[in-house]
């Protein structure tokens, strides 16, 4: 099966600024891929380019072909910006029921995708609605005609807490119902438990495209927190093994260049009991600072 996406030597400029330079890589059916890198890093750019929205070199396919060429667009992809685009003056249920009737679907498609973002009960036009509120309704014009992929651009932006545990959820869902994410967003780590693939972007050029876990085993620390009933003592045996031991105001010490085996192993050696083993877990942002900093 051809991946949901595909990017193909995407390429573009700005007078005489490369913004996307040969942009290669594609996000599967029946996953969340995340797509991330810093302000500026051609992102929105290439999202642009994947709908028909900019014009740039190379190949884009949405489900198997470009995006303009596609039968139903919007039954195939919701794509949600990241700015509403709908006028000010209009209601939340006029704007949903505008774009289902583009889409094809009908009045209680409308109703339902407003009643799953929580925003049937609002009766005031959007120029009255908070970012959050607006975040909401851009997810639901996303998913008003149940596209198979979902390309969002920053939709976590302005949702509460429990807004981004709801969307959290959905998209992990529509995922393992077999559709295509492609996930924008800056909050890095806390998108990271949703993603099965991450791109990488950096100035316009593709960094890291693959699998999540060899790109935040890439960028891992190898740093262990360890407590013991005699710090000074395993700090010292944990040194002459080879380790760096560097103490923490909480009592604790972060030991690097050991795994958590071997700490244990020289700790037994040492005679010390220790209380606290707990390997520092790799963040997504952790791994994308690695990853740019290599860049040529």
């Amino acid at each position: 099966m051809r991946p949901a996406i595909e990017v193909e030597e995407l390429s573009m400029r700005y007078d005489h600024r490369v913004v996307l330079d040969e942009v290669s890589f594609h996000a599967p059916w029946g996953a969340v891929t995340g797509f991330i890198g810093v302000n500026g890093s051609g992102k929105t750019t290439t999202i642009r380019c994947m709908l028909g929205l900019e014009r740039g070199g190379g190949r884009t396919r949405m489900a198997g072909v470009p995006y303009a060429e596609l039968d139903e667009p919007l039954r195939t992809v919701g794509f949600c910006p990241d700015s509403l685009g709908a006028a000010p003056w209009v209601t939340a249920q006029q704007h949903i029921r505008t774009l289902a009737l583009r889409a094809g679907a009908d009045a209680t498609a409308a109703a339902s995708v407003l009643q799953s973002v929580g925003l049937t009960a609002v009766s005031q036009p959007v120029r009255a609605y908070s970012l959050g509120m607006r975040r909401r309704l851009a997810i639901a014009g996303a998913l008003v005609a149940s596209p198979g992929i979902l390309v969002l651009d920053e939709p976590f932006d302005g949702l509460d807490p429990e807004g981004r545990r709801w969307l959290a959820e959905l998209l992990r869902a529509h995922a393992d119902d077999g559709g295509a994410v492609l996930l924008s967003a800056h909050a890095l780590d806390e998108i990271e438990p949703l993603l099965d693939r991450v791109v990488c972007l950096h100035e316009g050029r593709v960094r890291y495209a693959g699998a999540a876990e060899p790109f935040l085993r890439a960028g891992a620390a190898e740093v262990t927190i360890v407590r013991s009933l005699d710090q000074a003592r395993l700090a010292d045996a944990l040194r002459a093994a080879g380790a760096t031991v560097r103490s923490r105001a909480s009592g604790a010490v972060a030991v690097r260049a050991l795994t958590p085996e071997q700490i244990a192993r020289v700790a037994s050696d040492a005679a010390v009991l220790v209380t606290e083993l707990t390997p520092r877990r790799t963040t997504l942002s952790a791994a994308f600072a690695t990853a740019i900093e290599a860049a040529p």
